[in-house]
C-alpha cells in the first residue's frame, strides 16, 4: 500500500537522521516514564531530544540545525538566546534569584502589563498558566459568592482537575475525580444561542465564563465577527464575570486580543510569552475583584501564596522580553504570521489540496479538514496520520514543529525564513500527495 510506503521511507529517513535522539531516548526511558516529562513532547517512534537553541533555530546532538517554530509552544517570542533576556537574566540572577519579599522586578513587571493589557488593573503572579487558570476562576467564585464557571468546548486552560476532564481531544482523564468537574458547564464555541441560553439558565449559580478569545491548543479557531461582543454583553446582562484566558493568544497584541477586538473581560489570565521563556502565570482584572486579596482593604483577603511566586529572576526576564515585545516588534512578527499563511494558501492551491490553514499574528495551524474550521468538533475530524507524517517529514527537512499541526513564529525569524518555511511544507505536501489521493481523496479540490 501506498500508506505503508510513504510511512516507512519517511519513518527510516528520521531514525538515520536522528539516531542519537533514540540512544537518549533508550537511556530516558529507565528514569523518566515515557522518556519526556511533558505529554506533548512524545511523538513515535520516539522523540527528538535538543541540544541547545540560538535564535531561530534548535540544534540536536546530531548536529543537526532546525529552523523552530515550536518555540516552546508559544513562550518564546524572540527566540533562544536572546541577548537583552540573557543579560537580565545574569545580572539578576547574580543578586539572588528570590527573596520571599515583594521585590523592584514585580512592580516594573506589574505595572508594565498594567499598562498594555486593557483589562488588567491589578496583577498577582504564578508559576504556570495551569496555576493562573486555576486561580482565576478561584477568584471568581469567591467574588461573586457563585460555583459555577462555563468553558468553551475545546478550549484549554490547563491541567487542573476541574478543566484537564474536558473534551479536548487527547486529554486523558482518569485520577480526576467526577465531583471535580460537577460546577463545569460546557457549549460549543462561536455558538452564540448556546452561550445565551446557557448563561440565562445558570445566573443565579454562574459565577463566570472563561474562555480563550480564540481557540488555541484547540486548533487556532478564530472567533466570528460579533461573538465576543456578544459573550461580553450576555455576561454583563446576567451578572456573571467574564474571564479571558490569555495565556497563549496576548503574543498577537501588545494587549492581547482584548484590545485586539476591543472587548473588555473582568478577569484575564496571561503567561508564556510574559516570562521571557522562564516559568510564568499571571492573572488580574478589575480593582473591585482583586482587591479581595488586599491586606488594606479587608481583614481576611483571599489567601493565595507559592514559594516561586514572583521569582525575581522571572521578573527580570519578563520585563526585558516584554520591553522590546512592542507595537513594532508585534507588527513584525504578525507580518511574517500574513506572510507564512499567503504562502501555505498558494502551495495548498498548487497541489489541489483543500484544506485549512487557521492564522491569527504569529500563530498558524493545519487542518486536514476540507472545511472551514470555526468550531471544536471540526478539528477533532483532522486527519492524524497525515499530522503525524507531515511533522515527521518536517523534522527531516530541517523544521522543528508541533505535531498537530501548530506553528508558532518569533521575531527572530526573517522574510526568507518563512519562504523556506513554506517551501519545506510545500515538499512535504507533494510526498503525502499519493497517499491523500488513494486515501483521503475527500481533500482534494
Amino acid at each position: 500500500m501506498i500508506e505503508e510506503q510513504i510511512e516507512k521511507k519517511i519513518e527510516d529517513a528520521y531514525k538515520e537522521k536522528f539516531p542519537v535522539s533514540k540512544e537518549r531516548h533508550e537511556q530516558l526511558i529507565n528514569y523518566i516514564p515515557g522518556g519526556a516529562t511533558r505529554s506533548l513532547s512524545y511523538f513515535k517512534p520516539y522523540p527528538i531530544h535538543i541540544d541547545y537553541g540560538q535564535g531561530a533555530y534548535v540544534y540536536t546532538h546530531e548536529g543537526h540545525k532546525l529552523l523552530d517554530v515550536t518555540n516552546a509552544y508559544g513562550a518564546i517570542v524572540h527566540g533562544h538566546g536572546d541577548p537583552d533576556v540573557v543579560r537580565a537574566v545574569r545580572d539578576g540572577i547574580a543578586k539572588g534569584s528570590q527573596y520571599s519579599t515583594p521585590t523592584d522586578g514585580q512592580y516594573k513587571l506589574a505595572k508594565l502589563l498594567c499598562e498594555r493589557v486593557p483589562g488588567f488593573d491589578k496583577v498577582r503572579f504564578l508559576n504556570s498558566g495551569t496555576e493562573a487558570t486555576l486561580f482565576v476562576m478561584r477568584t471568581a467564585r469567591a467574588y461573586t459568592g457563585k460555583d459555577k464557571i462555563l468553558k468553551m468546548i475545546g478550549g484549554f486552560h490547563g491541567t487542573h482537575d476541574s478543566v484537564a476532564a474536558s473534551t479536548k481531544k487527547n486529554v486523558i482523564t482518569a485520577g480526576i475525580p467526577e465531583g471535580m468537574t460537577e460546577a463545569i458547564l460546557e457549549v460549543p464555541f462561536n455558538d452564540f444561542d448556546a452561550l445565551e441560553k446557557t448563561v440565562k439558565e445558570n445566573a443565579s449559580e454562574l459565577a463566570a465564563v472563561i474562555m480563550e478569545p480564540f481557540l488555541g491548543a484547540g486548533g487556532v479557531v478564530l472567533p466570528k465577527p460579533g461573538y465576543l461582543e456578544h459573550v461580553r454583553k450576555v455576561t454583563s446582562d446576567n451578572n456573571v464575570l467574564l474571564i479571558f484566558d490569555e495565556i497563549f493568544s496576548y503574543r498577537v497584541n501588545t494587549g492581547g486580543c482584548q484590545k485586539l477586538f476591543g472587548v473588555i473581560p473582568d478577569l484575564t489570565t496571561v503567561g508564556k510569552v510574559v516570562g521571557g521563556g522562564l516559568p510564568i502565570g499571571v492573572f488580574g482584572g478589575k480593582e473591585e475583584i482583586m482587591n479581595i486579596f488586599c491586606h488594606e482593604n479587608t481583614e481576611k483577603p483571599l489567601y493565595h501564596s507559592g514559594t516561586f511566586n514572583g521569582y525575581e529572576t522571572v521578573m527580570q526576564a519578563g520585563y526585558a522580553a516584554l520591553s522590546k515585545y512592542d507595537e513594532a516588534a508585534v507588527a513584525y512578527v504578525n507580518k511574517l504570521g500574513d506572510q507564512f499563511k499567503n504562502g501555505l494558501l498558494e502551495s495548498f492551491k498548487a497541489n489541489r489540496l483543500n484544506i485549512q490553514a487557521n492564522q491569527i499574528g504569529s500563530l498558524l495551524n493545519i487542518h486536514f479538514v476540507n472545511e472551514p474550521i470555526t468550531n471544536a468538533d471540526q478539528v477533532l475530524k483532522s486527519e492524524e496520520q497525515l499530522h503525524r507524517l507531515m511533522h515527521l517529514s518536517l523534522l527531516n527537512k530541517g523544521i522543528f514543529t508541533i505535531p498537530r499541526g501548530l506553528f508558532i513564529l518569533s521575531t527572530a525569524i526573517t522574510e526568507e525564513e518563512i519562504d523556506l518555511l513554506v517551501n519545506k511544507i510545500d515538499e512535504t505536501l507533494k510526498e503525502l500527495l499519493p497517499l491523500i489521493e488513494e486515501k483521503y481523496n475527500h481533500l482534494l479540490l
